[in-house]
């Protein structure tokens, strides 16, 4: 359950997905946060594939996993990953679908319960607002590859079950998000890439209805019992 919750926030977040200007950037913060929150007001629609690598401090291994992401503002969202195992997370904006074919199960919730704050909320309702939402900072690469961009520092105003900070490595031309990582509170390290980025080309609203397949066992919630 950790890493689909996990999954999700990030599909929230990297879909759209103060300090003061450091002239060693180049370009004032406000600026750069200015143009991505402008990304991602624009984007009605986005597809890419996508590259997960989790990292565990306790055994010091790296796993990694391959797929594509879908996401239609507002609320909509698909993670199809076809390595090393399928699985499939999909959400209309109300209902969430989790399944992951070698288990033979589908889990289903309601995505308001599955996340109940406003940050993420707002991001998946296509209201989210960066510098409302989170204290944003300019930092220095930690990771390989991150010259080629701006890499934002994301602490979430309202405090997060999952993570208390997000980074998000910023394309210095078109301002999209192309990589992006946390570190959990076991020390863990999740990192996502996109490839090939399409956007605002009409995804079919399909897309994010999933059909249950046949032959396996569908798991909900229990009911609250009414009075």
């Amino acid at each position: 359950m950790g890493i689909y919750r996990f999954t999700l926030l990030f599909g929230v977040v990297l879909t759209l997905l103060l300090s003061f200007p450091n002239p060693t950037f180049g370009i004032p913060l406000e600026e750069i946060v200015a143009k991505v929150q402008g990304v991602y007001q624009r984007t009605k629609d986005f597809k890419a594939e996508f590259i997960q690598e989790s990292t565990l401090k306790s055994l010091n291994k790296t796993q990694v996993a391959r797929g594509k992401i879908y996401f239609k503002n507002p609320g909509k969202l698909r993670w199809d990953y076809y390595h090393p195992t399928k699985q499939e997370i999909v959400t209309d904006g109300k209902t969430l679908w989790m399944h992951i074919s070698q288990d033979k199960q589908v889990m289903i919730s309601e995505l308001s319960k599955v996340y109940r704050s406003n940050t993420s909320t707002f991001f998946l309702s296509g209201m989210g607002n960066l510098k409302r939402d989170f204290d944003i900072q300019l930092v220095q690469p930690t990771l390989n590859n991150e010259e080629k961009g701006y890499l934002l520092k994301l602490v979430p105003k309202e405090p997060q079950s999952n993570l208390n900070e997000l980074f998000l490595l910023v394309d210095r031309v078109t301002f999209q998000v192309a990589e992006t990582y946390f570190y959990d509170f076991y020390g863990n390290i999740i990192r996502i890439r996109f490839k090939n980025p399409v956007i605002n080309r009409g995804l079919s609203d399909s897309i994010f209805v999933f059909t249950i397949p046949k032959g396996v066992d569908v798991i909900e919630p229990p009911q609250m019992p009414q009075n």
